[in-house]
């Protein structure tokens, strides 16, 4: 009767412990793999609440304070938004008459003047889709366009862009693990060239459900131009009677 002989340590065997602690090393550190626009939009949807909660809140009123770079002048802020592109922003100096700007679709008005020309009225037509982020993104997947990746302060951040008429774009730079939008840019054409507004978000906190930044940092052509506290965000159904008339 043949018995099997016992393996030896160091047979054919032996190596294949060896083998594999490099393999699943090499898998563990092998960077997740890129997600598609629409499950990067998804994500962000899901990050800010879900498709549902965002769709509850089509008003948002945010109070705050405002200061320019290089300046000791800190001003009240209001800020009323109405989805789909309806926006009242007013900011009071002490000392200082409040300035008023309006956008009701395509009509817009600053201090009680209709604004004529494309540039002023697409300005007023890119901050408040930056307000509307998550929710733009999210109605329209097939429009947004990949712009790769960017890594700031060590974070790695997928750039989603957003086209929204006359040339005017607004890019996302998301943070993919937690689906947040850490920067905003804006774009609008300005002669030969183009003007570029950049947002930069923090100070995360929950309101009703889903993301708010509390702290923005503005930035003109690269150039730190202000930044914005809010001390309330709240969320409405509907605009106050009257929001968006001069």
């Amino acid at each position: 009767m043949n018995r099997r002989r016992p393996r030896r340590p160091g047979g054919f065997l032996a190596p294949f412990p060896l083998l594999a602690a490099p393999l699943v090393a090499l898998l563990l550190s092998a960077p997740p793999p890129v997600l598609t626009v629409a499950a990067l939009v998804d994500r962000v949807a899901e990050a800010y609440g879900g498709r549902a909660v965002l769709e509850k809140h089509p008003v948002m009123v945010q109070e705050g304070e405002v200061s320019a770079h290089e300046s000791s002048d800190v001003g009240r802020l209001t800020r009323i938004f109405e989805r789909p592109r309806r926006l009242r922003v007013s900011i009071s100096y002490p000392g200082n008459p409040p300035e008023r700007r309006i956008l009701d679709g395509a009509q817009a008005w600053r201090d009680r003047r209709e604004v004529t020309g494309t540039p002023p009225h697409l300005a007023m037509v890119l901050q408040a889709a930056r307000m509307d982020l998550p929710f733009s993104l999210s109605e329209t997947p097939a429009r947004v366009a990949d712009e790769g990746a960017v890594e700031r302060d060590g974070k790695r951040l997928r750039i989603l862009s957003l086209p929204l008429g006359d040339g005017a774009t607004v890019s996302a730079e998301i943070d993919e693990s937690s689906g947040r939008i850490h920067r905003a840019v804006a774009r609008m054409p300005a002669g030969v060239g183009s003007l570029e507004f950049v947002t930069a978000f923090s100070d995360f906190r929950k309101v009703s459900g889903t993301w708010v930044a509390f702290r923005e940092e503005s930035f003109v052509h690269g150039r730190h131009s202000g930044t914005t506290e809010l001390r309330s965000v709240e969320f409405l159904a509907e605009a106050p009677t009257g929001a968006f008339r001069p």
